[in-house]
């Protein structure tokens, strides 16, 4: 079954752009040659928040992806460059998966709060340590479909 992977970041500075902004670019890069990636779309939020929503083959194809090359070396600076991350996973039928081409981001944000992880981060912000995700403003943001 095709798995969903749901992340939400947020930068606590504009100090952490450069840094951040170059790790996304190789991320892109190697998602665009990933095995078993089926699709990847950013949503660029409000207050230097970012979602991603990852569709792959297994779970497998989604750890590869998630631990290996560009977006593994990124992900231990999270600590550094957030106040807030969030990440769930879960399976979803073929179905499922073609609704998730056209996400509906607040549903998607219910999700995240009902199975996420959060992570442990040195400068967390108020709302990382109640555990709380605004709703994303997708009017505002700019989704990226790549695949």
């Amino acid at each position: 079954m095709p798995l969903v992977s749901l992340t939400r970041l947020r930068l606590q500075s504009w100090r952490s752009y450069p840094g951040f902004g170059l790790w996304v670019l190789r991320s892109i890069w190697q998602s665009l040659q990933a095995e078993g990636l089926l699709g990847l779309q950013l949503l660029r939020d409000r207050k230097h928040a970012y979602w991603t929503l990852t569709l792959s083959q297994d779970m497998q194809s989604m750890e590869a992806f998630r631990n290996r090359g560009a977006h593994g070396s990124a992900m231990r600076h999270l600590a550094r460059w957030c106040d807030e991350s969030a990440a769930a996973h879960w399976l979803v039928s073929e179905e499922e998966l073609v609704e998730l081409s056209s996400p509906q981001w607040n549903q998607l944000q219910q999700r995240l709060l009902q199975l996420g992880h959060f992570a442990a981060l040195p400068m967390a912000s108020a709302a990382q340590r109640a555990r709380s995700i605004p709703a994303p403003a997708v009017g505002r943001g700019r989704v990226i479909r790549l695949r």
